[in-house]
């Protein structure tokens, strides 16, 4: 995820106010800290999806160069098995973070290692998304994972219990086709390369999928290098329920 994209799907998941029966449960506000370095600020937005509490973790370092945060909710307490179980998975990816041990003296390049986190609930789907930025040699890199589950019972939920497969690819599939950039006719570069009858594979192979109020985001990841920044199919609602199974609601 390039610096620019990074801002846009924190401005993206923005969330609007929370309804009762489902809701997300934070927003995200993109900022920069007291040193100019990019950060964010998690705030609970939603008393429908349990008892939160905002995790935000952050290397102490006066070097600009280095930028290393994590801000997330978790459960406190969990209160049952899915809940427990998303805890589990979303402290895991910060495991790896160098919040307080010696960094190696610095040259030009940069040390940033950001994480954010983000949750919507209904009474059928806990569904939650994880997106990280680690940079820098050539470029940086992103990526995210996501976690999508009963909320009572923590059992995984398929994108295919919720819709349509092969319309939902190709919803997506039209909107990626239609792409005027960044790459010089990106979108027939990736018709090209992604015919339209292959992309229900991808789409299982590849797609990280998560749900919030404004209805359900698929990310794709590079699919055409770096140069094509990555790919992200957002379907709102009014979109999303001529896609989903019957008797689903919309959002999920």
């Amino acid at each position: 995820m390039t610096f620019r994209s990074y801002l846009a799907l924190a401005f993206f998941l923005a969330i609007v106010p929370a309804s009762a029966r489902a809701a997300d449960c934070v927003s995200s506000q993109a900022d920069y800290d007291s040193k100019g370095r990019f950060s964010e600020t998690l705030s609970i937005i939603a008393d429908t999806c349990g008892p939160l509490k905002i995790i935000d973790q952050r290397r102490d370092d006066a070097r600009l160069q280095v930028n290393i945060y994590a801000t997330y909710v978790v459960f406190d307490p969990p209160t049952n098995t899915a809940e427990r179980r998303y805890n589990e998975w979303v402290e895991k990816h910060t495991e790896s973070m160098n919040f307080s041990d010696p960094i190696e003296s610095l040259t030009s390049a940069d040390v940033v290692h950001t994480f954010g986190g983000y949750l919507y609930r209904s009474p059928n789907l806990l569904s939650a998304l994880v997106a990280g930025w680690i940079c820098c040699d050539a470029h940086g890199s992103a990526w995210m994972d996501a976690l999508n589950v009963n909320p009572e019972t923590g059992r995984d939920v398929a994108l295919s219990e919720l819709v349509e497969i092969e319309p939902t690819a190709n919803f997506c599939w039209e909107q990626f086709a239609q792409l005027a950039g960044p790459m010089e006719d990106q979108g027939k570069r990736f018709s090209q390369r992604y015919p339209r009858e292959g992309f229900v594979d991808v789409m299982q192979r590849l797609g990280v999928w998560s749900v919030g109020e404004y209805g359900l985001g698929t990310y794709f990841g590079y699919l055409l290098g770096f140069v094509g920044a990555e790919f992200a199919c957002i379907i709102k609602t009014e979109d999303l329920a001529r896609l989903v199974r019957p008797g689903i609601s919309v959002p999920p």
